[in-house]
Order: C-alpha cells, then structure tokens, then sequence
C-alpha cells in the first residue's frame, strides 16, 4: 500500500515554515487529514496521527477584527489551566496554529447548537443534554444502553467554565461594550461609502434605526460595571469541547478584557438550555460574580439584545467583506452548507443578519 503524503493536502506553505522536526514528524506519522472547517477567518484540519491526533490552523489575514498576537496570548492563558488544548507550534506570523486533537468520547457539545431569544417559547421543556457514547463499538452500545436516561447537567460544566475564565488575568486586549459597538459602526460606515449593494444599504439603515435603542442598553450595562473581566466573547457551543467531564474552549480570536455579562449571554443565546436550566445559570453565575454591581441580573435582557445587535452587525460587515473567488470550495458561516457561489455566501449572511435582529425583544 502507498503511504499516505500528507503535503498533498497541506498548505503548501505550512510546510516551509514548520521546523524540521515537526515536519519529519508529520511526515512519518500523518496516516490521514480531515477538513474540520473552513470560513473567512480560518480553515482547519485535522491530522490523523499514529498517537495523538493534531489540528492545523490556517489563518487569513483579518487583521482588521482579530489581533493574532492577542490570540495567542489569550489560548496560552487558558490552556494554563487545562480549559484548552495544547498549542504546540504557531509559526512566526501567526498563520499556522498546530494544536492537540480533543476526542468527545460521551457528548459531543456542539450537537446542541441552536439560537434562541431570552425566554423563548421554542426553549426546549426537557433537557436534551445525555450522554451518549458517540463511537459505535460493542462496548459503548452496552454503555448507551445502560445510561440510556443518564442526564449531563449544562448548568454545573458551563457555570464552572465561566467563573474559571472570569479568574484569568486580563488580557492584553481590552474593550467596553461601548467601545466594541463603535467598532462596528466605524467598519460598516467606512464599507457604506463604497458598497453599492442596495440590500446591504438597506440593511444597514435597518440596524442604524436600533440606535437609540442600543444607547439605552449599553448605559444600563455600563451602569452596573464594577470591573472588566477575561472574556472568550464566542462561547457557542462549536467552540467548547467537552472531556473528562468537562468543557474546554477553543477559537480566541475575539478575546478580550471586557463586561463580565457578555460571555454569559454568548451561552444563553446559542445553547438549548431549558427556562429552567438558563434561570438557574443565571442565578448562580451573579452569586459568584465580583466584578458586578448587586441588580445587574435586572439588565440580562439588554445584553442579549447587545449581543444579538453585535451578531447582526458582524453578519453585515461579512456581506459587505470582499471575498475573494479561488475557484475553491467556500464555506457559509451557517455549518454543514457548503457553497460554491460567491452571491450565495453572501445571501447567507444577509440571512443571518435578518435573524439576529428578529431576535431582539
């Protein structure tokens, strides 16, 4: 049998920059690659190796949103304290990340991706976190059968991951919630002087009219701010892993010192968490939160609605980003929709960008 070539499939350029010691160790132990994602900011793979699997990192130059060396730091800080995969090797510019492969045997987190409002109707009556063994072996059947109603409480792993990170030192980058709105203004007023797409003008009109709405949330958030905290800024479920009976994170590049509210808004929007499950969070998360005033617990309804404006605001800075046409396969940010048309990966974010904003009460 022809062994396998894993420069075949590898950026070309990873190789060159990779020490010769990393590249004899691909070389000889890569028995196969998967492509895990690709997007506008990133693509990953995964490198199937004889012993410990690795995930290669390929990162475009989106110098104008993501601060690499902030990046790293902030996946340095976290994997400290076993909340991370190993960094094993980043390259001098910080194009190529080399990591360790996190395996979920039990759960795999990201299945209970799904966007919700505060307190909305389609939340989930029971909880849909089980642990179910994901591999297919004799044993696991045994163990699926056994543990079949064995329930995983979201609450204590995703609580636990919270005040862990909330204790990190600060990270170089630091950003108000204020301060990250204007960015998004400033980016989407610099694209509306020359985008000539009237869907993108007019949605931009469409989000300019939540102003005075989005002053009134920021003031009673900053309001009740005793302290910037380490922030992920991206919990989504795709972006934790869960292992050993615990979650870790990944993907850091929107790190940053900032409201301690918002990383639990990123949970309670993006994680099928029953009204049940997302009240007890809350409740227990503003019990061991010290860098918040006593009340702030009143304002969840207007992070959210920040977080949702954010969301909307990134969509359109998306459809309004030129993306280049390499002939090759592009991925919509929408996982699992794989597009080859350049106006289809743009109608998909005006899609997102209308559903974050009909998710703000």
């Amino acid at each position: 049998m022809k062994k396998f070539n894993p420069w075949s499939v590898l950026p070309a350029s990873f190789q060159r920059l990779l020490p010769s010691n990393l590249v004899d160790e691909i070389s000889s132990h890569c028995i196969g690659v998967t492509k895990l994602s690709a997007g506008l900011s990133n693509s990953n793979y995964r490198l199937h190796m004889l012993h410990q699997d690795w995930v290669l990192r390929d990162n475009k130059n989106v110098q104008q949103w993501c601060d690499r060396d902030n990046e790293v730091i902030c996946w340095q800080m976290v994997e400290a304290v076993k909340l991370a995969p190993k960094l094993i090797w980043k390259s001098a510019n910080k194009q190529f990340y080399l990591s360790e492969f996190i395996k979920q045997d039990r759960f795999d987190w990201s299945s209970i991706y799904s966007e919700y409002g505060f307190n909305s109707r389609e939340r989930p009556v029971n909880s849909v976190f089980h642990l179910n063994p994901i591999s297919q072996s004799a044993e696991d059947q045994t163990l699926l059968k056994n543990k079949q109603q064995q329930a995983l409480d979201p609450v204590e792993h995703l609580l636990k991951l919270l005040c862990e990170l909330s204790r990190l030192p600060l990270p170089p980058k630091v950003i108000s919630l204020t301060q990250q709105w204007q960015v998004y203004l400033e980016s989407l007023t610099t694209i509306s002087q020359v985008e000539k797409n009237q869907q993108w003008q007019s949605s931009f009109r469409q989000l300019k009219q939540r102003q005075v709405e989005m002053n009134a949330w920021l003031a009673d958030l900053e309001s009740c701010l005793i302290a910037p905290q380490f922030c992920h800024r991206d919990l989504s479920p795709y972006n934790l892993l869960f292992c050993d009976d615990k979650l870790q994170c990944i993907d850091f590049e929107y790190c940053a010192a900032s409201h301690p509210m918002f990383d639990l808004a990123s949970v309670l929007t993006t994680h099928q968490l029953t009204s049940h499950q997302v009240t007890s969070l809350c409740k227990q998360y503003f019990a061991e939160q010290p860098n918040l005033k006593v009340g702030a617990s009143q304002y969840v309804r207007q992070i959210i609605n920040c977080f949702w404006m954010f969301a909307a605001a990134w969509a359109l800075m998306m459809a309004g980003t030129e993306v280049e046409d390499t002939g090759k396969e592009a991925e919509a940010p929408i996982v699992g929709n794989k597009l080859t048309d350049i106006a289809e990966v743009k109608a998909s974010y005006f899609t997102l960008f209308n559903k974050y904003l009909s998710l703000i009460s």
